[in-house]
């Protein structure tokens, strides 16, 4: 191992290596000038591009570290149960307003006399207070002609809204 040493010491010395530059001509001087030059700029673009893919790998880890994990929003319709239920309590609450469940679990509230309008729109609101764990969406909206002899007509559509973890 010692003697390794020496003989890398021996020829990359200094005067070895002066010897071997005065040999050349400059044809050659010129080719191994080129050769070493492109050597090391391809070394720095090597250094140069490792760098760039580990400050880019540590900012990709950094996004994911930083970007929030957001919960899932599912929707579940209104199932017949709870929907006649809801049904029954508006009834009981609003006598002289119609309520009617249909099989795809809509509601529709209606009237046909003018004088219960509060009334009827007290009882569209009324929704959301007797059932707050069911989101109620307005899918028909009617004031004035709508079916038949009616003249106030909505219909809506409950649904639970629940997230899951992500």
């Amino acid at each position: 191992m010692a003697l390794d040493l020496q003989l890398y010491i021996k020829a990359l010395s200094p005067k070895l290596t002066a010897k071997a530059l005065q040999t050349f001509d400059r044809a050659t001087t010129v080719v191994v000038s080129a050769c070493w030059a492109g050597a090391i700029l391809m070394m720095a673009f090597a250094v140069y591009t490792t760098m760039l893919s580990v400050s880019a790998k540590h900012a990709a880890e950094t996004a994911i570290v930083e970007e929030p994990a957001l919960p899932k929003i599912n929707h579940k319709s209104i199932d017949q149960r709870a929907a006649q239920t809801v049904v029954d309590r508006m009834v009981h609450r609003y006598p002289d307003i119609n309520f009617s469940l249909a099989n795809n679990q809509t509601l529709t509230v209606t009237a046909i006399d003018g004088s219960k309008f509060r009334q009827w729109l007290t009882a569209l609101s009324y929704l959301d207070t007797i059932s707050p764990e069911y989101h109620w969406s307005i899918q028909q909206f009617c004031v004035g002609k709508c079916h038949g002899n009616e003249l106030m007509h909505a219909v809506l559509i409950g649904e639970k809204v629940y997230l899951e973890a992500p």
